[in-house]
C-alpha cells in the first residue's frame, strides 16, 4: 500500500506535496539582442476541413489534422487524449458555445447540462494527430506546456475553413447557422 493511501485511509490524513519550476533567466546578448524568453512553449498547427450548408447555415467539421510540437512526451497516451479532448472542446467553442450574453451576468446562462449546447459523438470529426518531440533544454524532463492550446488551436482553424469555403470574413465565434447566413447575406449585398 502506498504511503498516500495509507495516510488517507488508515490514518485519515491527507498527504500533499507541492512543486514548482522556475526557468533560469538567460539574459540578453548585448551584441545581438538575442534572448530566450520562454523555450518551454509548445507549438501547434491545426487544419480543419468543413462542409457548410449554404441554405441552412449548418457547419459540419469533417476533419481536424493537427501537428503539435510539445517537447518530450512523458506519457504518449495522455498526450493523444489531451489533443483529442481539446480538439472537441475547441470545436464546441467554434460552433456552439458562447459566453455571451450572460458574461459577466449569470441570468441567461444554461441552467444545467441538458440546456448546454456542446458537440456530441456524431459531431466529432476524423482526427489525424502528429506529435513532434523537440525536448526543451530547460524545462523539467524536456517537456513543454501544451494543455490549453489543444482547445484553442482548432477554433481559428475551423473559422478560417468556413471563411475559405464561403468566401466570407466571419471573425467571431461561435459560428452558428445564423452567423453563417448573415455572412452570406452580407457577401451578396
Amino acid at each position: 500500500m502506498s504511503a498516500a493511501l495509507a495516510g488517507h485511509f488508515k490514518y485519515g490524513k491527507t498527504v500533499a506535496g507541492r512543486g514548482i519550476f522556475f526557468k533560469p533567466n538567460q539574459g540578453v546578448d548585448p551584441e545581438t539582442g538575442k534572448m530566450d524568453p520562454d523555450s518551454t512553449e509548445a507549438h501547434a498547427c491545426v487544419v480543419a476541413e468543413v462542409e457548410v450548408d449554404t441554405e441552412t447555415g449548418d457547419v459540419k467539421v469533417l476533419s481536424l489534422r493537427s501537428v503539435y510540437e510539445i517537447g518530450r512526451q512523458v506519457n504518449p497516451a495522455l498526450v493523444e487524449g489531451q489533443i483529442r479532448g481539446g480538439s472537441v472542446m475547441g470545436l464546441g467553442h467554434a460552433l456552439y458555445e458562447s459566453t455571451e450574453p450572460y458574461y459577466p451576468s449569470p441570468e441567461h446562462r444554461p441552467g444545467g447540462f441538458f440546456e448546454y449546447v456542446l458537440p456530441l459523438a456524431p459531431d466529432v470529426p476524423q482526427m489525424e494527430i502528429k506529435v513532434l518531440e523537440y525536448p526543451s533544454v530547460d524545462g523539467p524532463y524536456g517537456v513543454k506546456g501544451f494543455g490549453e492550446m489543444t482547445a484553442n488551436a482548432p477554433i481559428p482553424a475551423i473559422v478560417n475553413a468556413i471563411n475559405n469555403a464561403l468566401g466570407t470574413e466571419i471573425s467571431c465565434h461561435p459560428v452558428t447557422p445564423e452567423v453563417v447566413l448573415a455572412a452570406l447575406e452580407a457577401k451578396r449585398a
